[in-house]
């Protein structure tokens, strides 16, 4: 054990969040809400090994007290206190250590809050505890229990680590500049097995001691967020107390909300995206399918759209206007996010704000112990960065809901025009017949007249079938018909004429 790695009454923190209702953007969301409490009880049952019993001691959710902020551990079950403690031995090069604890379960607003403790004490009793080497943090972490992928909290978590340093003389490693990043290093390489370590991400400072944060933001799938603080002041001692616990346990339930918003909002954006070049494939090909040679070809005879053009943009205009709907459900949802962003920063910041102004309310801390900047840079630099990512999202693909309206229009005035111009046909069509069957009619009136009255048994024949005798009703009705039949061919031809003459004029060269 060298002295630099030393420390003294250890602590690890784990903040989990949870939702406790469904999400308003995704309500079918298969999310369970009782599995951050089930996690918690294996972490303590099997992981550590200690016998208080964790599911037996919390209001289950149908017995859950009504508020804003509510602590779900039932009193009744754990001696008055308002959370569950638990307590064991571990054996370190053959001497006994003292391990303590505690479970706080939470309901704060729409969400599960787990707060989790596992330290060694300052005290056992009356006698003051060792100081230990960094490598106890693997007692406190078996298997890496107290990470994201075995807690799997939907919302995220965080996981703070507190140790005093040593008192042990250790002058040569103290005026390494450093020292703090490398002690740092080696509690996290403890607490943590595997090559899976979160980047070092900044230092600074928090309630005159160091501090250090762990995790890189631009790697959501494996991001995991740790923070060690290690207290060599009696300021952070002094600060850091039961109210600034809770405190803590909101920016990081509002941190965390960020993070999942904006996780989120990367997700969609693929998803808007590809529907977006989906969309503009679509609208191309259905425009395209119109402009082929066949538009050269309606043009030329006059002619509209065939059967099957018609029924392809039918078709289209009932699969537009639902495409058009579910593209509007996206960009709500990516809203969705922006507003979750914007009302989480806005906590977050109200509740940096109230934290400062308690601490300067107490006349014995100087401006540097309220100074949270370290904490105020997520605020103030990466959210404004979220929200100003989603919002260039939104503005390109809110084209698509433009394209897809311009679409519809154009495509149900293209149906209407071609519905007119069948309407105007068919209107012809009958007006011909009406006339044809007119005539026939005046025809099949005068024929008897026509035909010269002799004897009634007057026998008539067909032209040049002499053998073959036709009744004299038939062959007044064969007239009638023709004349009919000759009337409505020239008033067809006349028709298309007329609609052929622009045509032919716009072929012509023009006159000199």
């Amino acid at each position: 054990m060298t002295p630099s790695s030393k420390i003294y009454a250890p602590n690890v923190y784990l903040f989990a969040f949870h939702p406790c209702n469904a999400l308003e953007s995704q309500s079918n969301s298969p999310v369970e809400f009782a599995s951050l409490w089930q996690k918690c009880d294996e972490i303590l049952q099997t992981k550590l090994a200690v016998s208080s019993k964790f599911y037996d001691s919390y209001f289950h959710k149908k017995d859950e007290p009504v508020g804003r902020r509510v602590n779900l551990i039932d009193k009744s079950k754990v001696n008055g206190r308002n959370s569950l403690a638990f307590a064991k031995e571990i054996m370190v090069d053959n001497q006994p250590i003292p391990v303590k604890g505690f479970v706080a379960p939470m309901r704060i607003d729409d969400s599960y809050a787990l707060g989790l403790q596992i330290r060694i004490p300052e005290k056992d009793g009356d006698v003051k505890t060792a100081d230990v080497d960094v490598s106890i943090f693997k007692q406190f972490n078996p298997d890496n229990c107290l990470l994201p992928d075995f807690v799997q909290s939907y919302f995220g978590q965080t996981l703070l680590i507190t140790a005093k340093q040593s008192v042990e003389p250790n002058q040569e490693a103290r005026e390494d500049s450093q020292f703090i990043k490398k002690l740092g290093k080696q509690c996290l390489e403890n607490l943590i097995s595997g090559d899976n370590l979160p980047d070092f991400c900044r230092q600074g400072e928090l309630f005159g001691s160091p501090i250090l944060e762990y995790g890189d933001l631009s790697q959501p799938d494996s991001y995991c967020h740790v923070i060690i603080w290690f207290f060599n002041s009696a300021t952070t001692d002094d600060i850091w107390d039961e109210t600034r616990y809770s405190d803590f346990m909101d920016l990081f339930l509002y941190r965390n909300k960020i993070l999942r918003a904006d996780q989120d909002s990367r997700k969609l954006y693929a998803v808007i995206r590809e529907e977006y070049k989906h969309i503009q494939l679509d609208i191309d090909k259905t425009f395209d399918y119109l402009e082929r040679d066949r538009a050269q070809q309606r043009q030329s005879k006059g002619a509209g759209l065939n059967e099957e053009e018609l029924e392809y943009l039918e078709t289209q205009m009932i699969k537009l206007p639902q495409r058009a709907v579910k593209y509007a459900r996206m960009l709500s949802d990516l809203q969705f996010c922006e507003n979750t962003i914007a009302i989480n920063a806005q906590n977050y910041q109200d509740k940096l704000n109230q934290i400062s102004l308690d601490i300067k309310a107490c006349k014995k801390y100087n401006d540097s112990d309220a100074d949270l900047s370290f904490l105020a840079t997520f605020g103030t630099q990466n959210c404004p960065q979220f929200q100003r990512q989603i919002q260039a999202d939104l503005g390109y693909f809110q084209h698509g809901s433009g394209l897809l309206d311009k679409a519809m229009e154009a495509i149900r005035g293209v149906v209407s025009i071609e519905e007119a111009y069948r309407d105007a046909k068919l209107e012809v069509t009958i007006q011909a017949v009406g006339f044809g069957l007119g005539v026939a009619g005046v025809v099949a009136g005068g024929a008897p007249y026509l035909i010269k009255q002799d004897a009634p048994d007057r026998k008539f024949y067909l032209p040049l079938l002499t053998n073959v005798e036709i009744h004299p009703f038939v062959l007044v009705l064969l007239i009638s018909l023709g004349a009919g039949g000759a009337v409505w061919f020239v008033f067809m031809f006349g028709i298309k004429i007329k609609q052929l003459l622009p045509k032919i004029k716009q072929q012509l060269p023009p006159f000199r």
